[in-house]
């Protein structure tokens, strides 16, 4: 019979590890739902299947797995009739009992970097190279009888500035996610703001975590001929005024990667007044599958925008995307591919790309390519090519290099646009490389 056990309890800096009971003979799977970043996991003879994995199985009588990443929940399953021990690493402020609990987790990423396209260069100190920069909280109640109430606000942390994204003076809002929920047996209704539906396979199926200067965002939803490769703006990332339904998630957890059979859907209004154009409104959907060492995901959406192509604004948008990974122990590869497009002729833009996370070391060699292409006479799209290396100095900080080339075709304008504010700030245009090193600290 599975079990499930969700832990977010906090362990010293001194720790080594976390261990998993195991009888002998006995196989069991980890898995969580990560917001940021996936664990390295280790098996205790020696053989590592591979860093950057979401799940991973295990077969020996003892077993430790080193997060890198903040102490935020982690869901563990085992199909075993036995009750083993978690701890999740990290530095955390943490007032638990036996039915509340409320967790401070952050991510600091600062890099040095020299962007050049169509013949402008730039250097910069910047923020999420690597993984995106944040500052949050999050907590849970439980009500019994298999209901858990939950809250999560989290603000973007420019690392480089200190400031905040998107507010007047750079002042820090919760503008990544600000949910409060109440899980039950059927699922999890919040509501709030956090991520689109349809935002997450670009950052699942991105061996850069849609960061830095190889980020798939670059030429998934960012910086095409009309400043976001027909993407909604307002709702490409994040969209507030929302109500969400989920199943197969851990409760009050990101919305990265299920378990099983899991789903999201969502509704944000545009609170406009009647007879106004709907801007911002957005209903889409994500359902998919993980299982031990594959997970796949498709997703769907219908929003308005402010207008673009020179349209009225409450100009529709849709868009569709899908991925799939698979861990074969010396890499964890990945496919991913979509379209976005509006209501005005030629303006489709159809994406897709592969890439890899190779465990070496103590680190991961990240490495992926894309294209995007337009449904229009110039043949307007652009190509990227990013190869990197992470390495992993303790359990919660990294140093990490990346270099990406971009070359736009068609006259078309993509950019090194980043995530997270972490953006070359060049107009796009033309081709040029892209590179940085940087350091990324969890907390």
């Amino acid at each position: 019979m599975k079990k499930t056990l969700t832990t977010a309890l906090q362990a010293s800096k001194a720790a080594q590890g976390v261990m998993l009971a195991v009888a002998a003979g006995e196989r069991g799977i980890v898995k969580w739902d990560d917001p940021i970043a996936p664990f390295f996991f280790h098996i205790e003879d020696g053989v590592r299947p591979g860093a950057g994995v979401h799940e991973q199985g295990f077969d020996r009588r003892t077993a430790w797995c080193d997060p890198a990443i903040n102490s935020t929940t982690r869901t563990m399953e085992t199909p075993m009739n036995k009750t083993f021990i978690a701890l999740a690493l990290g530095l955390s402020a943490t007032a638990a009992t036996a039915q509340s609990a409320v967790t401070i987790f952050g991510v600091v990423d600062v890099d040095a970097a020299r962007y050049k396209l169509n013949g402008v260069s730039k250097a910069l100190v910047g923020s999420s190279g690597h993984l995106p920069s944040l500052l949050g909280f999050h907590g849970t109640e439980d009500l019994g009888g298999g209901y858990i109430a939950g809250f999560w606000l989290e603000s973007t942390l420019l690392g480089d500035t200190g400031g905040g994204l998107g507010a007047a003076g750079g002042a820090l809002t919760f503008n990544r996610r600000s949910t409060v929920g109440l899980a039950t047996p059927w699922g999890e209704v919040r509501m709030g703001r956090e991520n689109a539906a349809t935002f997450w396979n670009h950052i699942v199926y991105d061996p850069f975590n849609g960061s830095g200067p190889g980020s798939a965002l670059n030429t998934t939803i960012g910086s095409g001929g009309n400043g976001s490769a027909s993407a909604n703006p307002p709702s490409a990332v994040s969209v507030g005024n929302s109500v969400s339904y989920r199943w197969g998630y851990a409760p009050n957890s990101q919305s990265y990667l299920g378990r099983g059979f899991f789903g999201h859907v969502m509704h944000a209004f545009s609170e406009t007044s009647a007879g106004a154009p709907a801007v911002g409104r957005y209903t889409g959907a994500r359902v998919g599958y993980a299982k031990e060492r594959f997970h796949g995901a498709v997703a769907y959406a219908v929003s308005r925008g402010p207008g673009s192509y020179n349209a009225a604004p409450g100009l529709r948008h849709q868009e569709f995307n899908l991925g799939a990974s698979y861990d074969f122990g010396f890499a964890r590869l990945m496919a991913h591919g979509g379209f976005n497009k509006t209501d005005v002729a030629d303006t489709r833009y159809t994406h897709w790309g592969v890439g890899a996370v190779i465990p070496v070391g103590a680190g991961k060699i990240p490495v992926s390519y894309r294209r995007v292409s337009r449904d229009n006479a110039a043949g307007s799209g652009a190509r990227q090519l990013a190869v990197g290396y992470v390495h992993a100095l303790s359990k919660r900080t990294s140093v990490y290099t990346t270099i990406s080339r971009l070359e736009n075709r068609g006259g078309d304008t993509f950019t090194f646009r980043g995530g997270n504010g972490g953006t070359s700030g060049l107009a796009g245009g033309g081709s040029g490389t892209g590179y940085d090193i940087g350091i990324t600290h969890r907390f």
